[in-house]
């Protein structure tokens, strides 16, 4: 708030936050910091006494406004009539929440919209600010800007207005057409602007499947198993499956299909040690804990913050794993039949989850992240015991951080080779490399790669 804003600003400023202004302070403080906005949405959500309902509201239009910002942007400006880059942070939220829900959501009147943010405008900026605040909402409700259709826009190779319209960076629309051609780009990129449904995996199923679908289905949730990956399911997002008591009581783990592709991959066994070099949250190694009762599973991470969020998932589900705080790049004193490295990625493969990435990642990213896959992946190396597997799965679509650090490892270690993913998992979810390979717009489940690599004995 400004130095010059008035007693009563501060005080309006002050008073509790209704659930749009939350979203506003969210998206302010998501934007100006360094945290990602899933942790700022946790941090206060985690504070808020707003009801269950207004929460998941505030977090639906967090989400929606940091997916759709460049074109919500675009519009603004066009009825702003000064400079909005320019504006201030919160300023441009109150405008673009409330520009987001007129144009997305149709559970608030207009008026209705207009009038919080003008009055959220006045209590943080005065007079001034919130009659220009109705000026341009006012304004974009009599004047909406028609888009043009994407496959025009990707057919004129008009990458900035494109960028626009689908609310992507125009490095990254490029970047897919490079990879992909347009028709591909154009699909994947409408995909992850869906709100994504919520998986979930029923943890030893023979035991509690029908439990959790009984429970899904009396909570009028609408369920679809993933073809080719059992006992994983598919619900709509509006459902709050942590409400759920078998959630509490560990029937089922909330689990990407792709994520659960890894487990499958290693195909882990009875009596070995299995070795996680990047485990925490953990849900791969619950997960191959789970198909191997009897094995021995560690699981590694730099962050013991990251590794306790593994304590609490492995109590909820009644599964033992050894824990220890260390770097993937450096851990040793183990050797394990089985080594998976789930390695730090750009995660381009997970856009649809995580709104705010495709804003905060940048080219530039990708050598230093190939560097660090490359020092994990080495150390990796020496801790399969002859005769072992090596894991090595991302959830990004870049090539570089997949197949190409794949080739980089085996010319560096003559001792490993390529099993073809599809001896292990459905075959839909395999290409003709032998590799894992997901996509969003094609499989239903998050974008991701995987590798399955033995060494001699």
């Amino acid at each position: 708030m400004s130095d010059m804003a008035t007693s009563a600003q501060r005080a309006a400023a002050a008073r509790p936050a209704s659930a749009r202004a939350l979203v506003c302070r969210i998206l302010t403080e998501a934007e100006t910091g360094s945290a990602y906005l899933d942790q700022v949405l946790e941090k206060h959500l985690g504070r808020s006494r707003l009801p269950e309902r207004d929460k998941a509201l505030v977090t639906a239009i967090a989400n929606g406004v940091t997916r759709w910002r460049r074109r919500l942007d675009a519009e603004l400006a066009l009825h702003f009539q000064k400079n909005f880059a320019g504006a201030r942070p919160l300023l441009k939220n109150i405008l673009r929440s409330a520009l987001f829900q007129l144009r997305y959501f149709d559970r608030v009147p207009s008026y209705a919209v207009v009038h919080e943010a003008v009055e959220l405008a006045r209590a943080h900026f005065g007079e001034g600010l919130a009659r220009l605040c109705n000026a341009v909402l006012r304004s974009a409700l009599r004047e909406p800007f028609v888009w043009p259709e994407a496959a025009a826009l990707a057919q004129t190779n008009d990458f900035e207005k494109l960028a626009q319209a689908l609310s992507y960076p125009e490095w990254l629309l490029r970047r897919w057409q490079e990879l992909y051609g347009s028709a591909e780009m154009l699909a994947l990129a409408q995909a992850n602007n869906e709100i994504p449904a919520l998986t979930l995996r029923a943890v030893e199923p023979a035991r509690h499947a029908q439990t959790v679908l009984a429970e899904l289905a009396a909570a009028g949730a609408t369920v679809r198993e993933i073809a080719g990956l059992p006992h994983f399911y598919q619900v709509p997002p509006q459902h709050h499956l942590a409400k759920l008591e078998s959630f509490k009581n560990g029937a089922f783990v909330l689990q990407d299909g792709s994520a659960g592709l890894v487990a499958h991959l290693a195909a882990p066994a009875a009596a070995e040690i299995i070795l996680d070099l990047c485990a925490a949250p953990g849900g791969k190694a619950l997960h191959l804990a789970e198909l191997a009762p009897q094995a021995r599973v560690i699981a590694v991470d730099q962050s013991p913050r990251r590794l306790h969020l593994l304590v609490e998932a492995a109590q909820r589900v009644h599964r033992k794993i050894d824990m220890i705080a260390a770097d993937a790049r450096t851990f040793s004193g183990v050797t394990a039949e089985v080594v998976l490295v789930d390695a730090p990625c750009s995660g381009l493969g997970v856009l649809a989850k995580r709104s705010d990435l495709r804003w905060r990642r940048r080219p530039e990213d990708i050598p230093a992240l190939v560097q660090l896959q490359q020092e994990i992946l080495h150390n990796a190396a020496a801790l399969v015991k002859p005769g072992g597997r090596l894991i090595y799965s991302t959830c990004t679509t870049e090539p570089a951080e997949n197949e190409e650090m794949v080739a980089w490892f085996l010319a560096g270690h003559p001792e490993f080779g390529l099993r073809p993913a599809q001896q292990f998992v459905d075959e839909r979810f395999c290409d003709e490399q032998g590799f894992v390979r997901t996509f969003l717009h094609r499989h239903g489940v998050d974008g991701s790669f995987a590798a399955h690599l033995q060494k001699s004995s």
